[in-house]
């Protein structure tokens, strides 16, 4: 069986360079092989459809047609009781999703970097992998960030993507490679989603985080039973 799952992020190939091109195809690949993965299922085949905005990717899926399974993921961008206002949202901006098809449609809450803060552990096995230094002081498991420790990661006042950029520029010191600022200064370690989360995304553990993540352990009891 083949699952086609339409996603929010990377960009279309366009009027950009050949790094930002390639980095939104290994976004979609590596969240291609974690949905596999998380999936554990030889019969099923994921198909990751890159959509840029959540708006091209609910359109995609919306009229996708055919026999395939077709599944939507986006950011939900609020907090998780607040659900169904991203259905009414979506509606206002004359984008019907059709009654039938809500059910098929999964959320990253409130971002998808919520899996990175969930599993902190999978930043820092990517930063051994980029060769990352840690500043002075910043030799603690990422998990005691004062930012994640203790909390709810969907309940979050700051978006999800800005704090990994807080702990990034915080715990890990700037690579040689990138540029200096206009002063001389080395510049801090600034999170960008093409250009990390691809690395980040193939350390995560699925086996674990579909105990931490209950929209992807329901998207994935879904897929198993269509």
């Amino acid at each position: 069986m083949v699952v086609n799952v339409y996603v929010e992020g990377g960009v279309i190939n366009g009027n950009v360079d050949a790094t930002t091109n390639n980095n939104s195809e290994a976004l979609r690949e590596e969240l291609n092989r974690f949905m596999q993965r998380a999936l554990n299922r030889d019969d099923i085949s994921i198909v990751v459809k890159k959509c840029s905005s959540y708006k091209e990717a609910a359109k995609q899926f919306i009229n996708a047609t055919g026999n395939e399974e077709n599944y939507l993921y986006v950011d939900l961008d609020r907090k998780p009781e607040l659900r169904n206002d991203w259905f009414k949202s979506l509606s206002d901006d004359g984008i019907k999703m059709p009654k039938d098809k809500t059910d098929h449609v999964s959320f990253w809450i409130q971002e998808m970097e919520a899996w990175f803060l969930k599993q902190p552990e999978a930043i820092e096995q990517w930063a051994e992998d980029e060769n990352l230094t840690r500043k002075p002081r910043q030799d603690y498991p990422l998990a005691n960030h004062p930012s994640i420790k203790g909390k709810d990661i969907e309940h979050l006042q700051q978006k999800a993507s800005f704090l990994m950029g807080v702990i990034l520029r915080q715990v890990f010191a700037p690579q040689e490679k990138v540029k200096k600022s206009a002063s001389g200064k080395v510049r801090d370690l600034k999170y960008g989603k093409l250009r990390h989360a691809p690395g980040i995304i193939a350390h995560l553990n699925p086996s674990d985080l579909i105990f931490k993540d209950r929209e992807l352990k329901t998207f994935c009891e879904k897929v198993r039973n269509s």
